[in-house]
């Protein structure tokens, strides 16, 4: 019990002093932010799924987001906790495939012969595009860090959920870069263009 009671000490120190490296315009900041997310949250009839209170948790969350993390964000609705916390993670994880995809479609890219090729409306790049958001929804799984869930209950018994997470995004690159080069395995015309494609994809993610 001494040993158990020891480790919970140090676990609580850990997070304060990662903390500790923000500056005092940074803490103003995620207070701030705190107190509006927590405060909007509460009055749409959400609490926090854990132990801290949903302000200090949040206050976490953004001084991550300060230090360098991005947020992604899932929801769910499910009669069962663990269901609808899965559903959070599928939500968050086609989120930011969809973002992932977006970034490639709409730019130009040029032949051999120096002629800009319509990426949008061509059927073969439809295809790799399809795959691209596919495979890089799987490989983010890995990437996404739950950060604070929140949890509401309907009158019918059951539950609405948003799930706040944070993405390395210097992790996350090197995941969408196999995303990039799997697809293209399964498209022959992307493969053609791919030197110009992955240099859209090892653009920060917005």
């Amino acid at each position: 019990m001494k040993k158990l009671i020891i480790i919970l000490m140090a676990l609580c120190l850990i997070a304060p002093a990662a903390m500790a490296d923000l500056t005092k315009k940074q803490e103003k900041i995620c207070n701030s932010n705190a107190k509006k997310r927590a405060k909007d949250l509460t009055k749409q009839g959400y609490s926090v799924m854990g132990t801290l209170p949903l302000e200090e948790a949040l206050y976490r969350h953004f001084a991550k987001m300060e230090m360098g993390a991005t947020e992604e964000m899932g929801t769910g609705h499910a009669k069962s906790k663990n269901n609808g916390r899965q559903m959070c993670l599928t939500s968050a994880m086609s989120e930011y495939a969809s973002k992932a995809v977006s970034q490639l479609k709409g730019r130009s890219v040029t032949d051999s012969y120096g002629n800009e090729v319509d990426t949008e409306n061509d059927p073969e790049f439809a295809r790799f595009y399809a795959a691209y958001e596919r495979l890089t929804q799987k490989e983010i799984k890995g990437e996404l860090e739950e950060s604070l869930t929140v949890v509401k209950q309907n009158a019918d018994g059951s539950f609405d959920f948003i799930m706040y997470m944070l993405v390395d995004e210097n992790k996350a690159l090197s995941r969408r870069q196999k995303a990039l080069e799997d697809a293209a395995a399964e498209s022959k015309l992307a493969q053609e263009y791919a030197r110009q494609v992955a240099d859209f994809v090892n653009e920060p993610l917005k």
